[in-house]
């Protein structure tokens, strides 16, 4: 393998850390710490906001450096592959597990959370909370479960 594969896998990896380190940060660390903060709903918003930014440029480098990584591992793209080894398959899952976080992300960040945080400048919404929580949980799911595959691909599975 060449050093280009090597710094693309160095770049997915350091991508799926800060994705699944930011989703267990905001629920371990940030909101207990804010709970009985008067600013709780600005801090929130500030940094779901932030980590939004920087969430997405990750989730374009890592559809980037994962392509680029099958491409340095010389995986064929053909409906054979995919269709007939397991390493295909793997990939497949894979990428609708990836095309399912980006939707629940979207739905999560732009309908669920945005109007979660508008109610809670309002007051407490429980429905929009309980669909920002679980599509939240849902998205951390679908992440370690990329990741395990991840360790699958790259181990030969």
């Amino acid at each position: 393998m060449n050093t280009w594969y090597y710094v693309s896998v160095w770049l997915h990896i350091l991508g799926a850390t800060f994705w699944i380190g930011g989703m267990l940060f905001l629920p371990l660390v940030l909101l207990p710490s804010i709970k009985n903060n008067y600013e709780r709903t600005q801090l929130l918003m500030v940094t779901g906001l932030k980590f939004r930014f920087y969430g997405y440029i990750v989730l374009a480098l890592m559809l980037v450096t994962g392509m680029l990584n099958m491409g340095f591992k010389g995986v064929q793209f053909s409906w054979r592959f995919f269709n007939e080894t397991h390493y295909g398959r793997l990939v497949i899952l894979k990428v609708i597990l990836f095309v399912s976080l980006v939707a629940i992300s979207l739905t999560h960040d732009l309908l669920a959370g945005r109007k979660f945080l508008e109610q809670m400048q309002k007051e407490q919404s429980a429905k929009l909370k309980l669909i920002a929580r679980w599509t939240g949980r849902i998205l951390l799911l679908i992440s370690l479960i990329m990741a395990y595959i991840g360790v699958l691909l790259s181990r030969g599975a």
